[in-house]
């Protein structure tokens, strides 16, 4: 079986910790960047089969980052999930704009994020 790969894009490390430990524990791949400018780099590298971004970042919003990744003929199609701490339906807008295919705003429930993720996946 592949393994699946779920890049994690957020400024915050205790955040991306968190991430990162519920996602590995169920067998998920992780690999994350703390800005949008690096998570398009990464996203590039390594093709990543989910994206978990923030919105508010330096050097890159996520949601330039995620319009320079949804511009992309090889990145396009990898979904992406906004986590932010500003639930404000402007930025639920410009998400399903986007194509995001999850918005969950911060603080976020990792069980029920997990969730989210496995249901996006296909993988229970």
């Amino acid at each position: 079986m592949m393994t699946t790969t779920i890049l994690i894009v957020d400024d915050q490390p205790q955040i991306s910790k968190i991430l990162n430990d519920v996602l590995t524990k169920k067998g998920y791949s992780t690999v994350m960047a703390f800005n949008g400018e690096a998570g398009y780099q990464k996203a590039m590298e390594i093709k990543p089969d989910l994206i978990i971004m923030d919105i508010m970042m330096p050097v890159l919003s996520g949601f330039d980052s995620a319009k320079k990744i949804k511009s992309h003929p090889e990145l396009n199609s990898i979904p992406i999930i906004f986590l932010t701490a500003k639930g404000l339906d402007s930025d639920k807008d410009e998400a399903d704009k986007l194509g995001a295919v999850g918005f969950v705003t911060k603080p976020f429930s990792p069980k029920s994020l997990l969730a989210l993720v496995e249901n996006i996946l296909g993988n229970t």
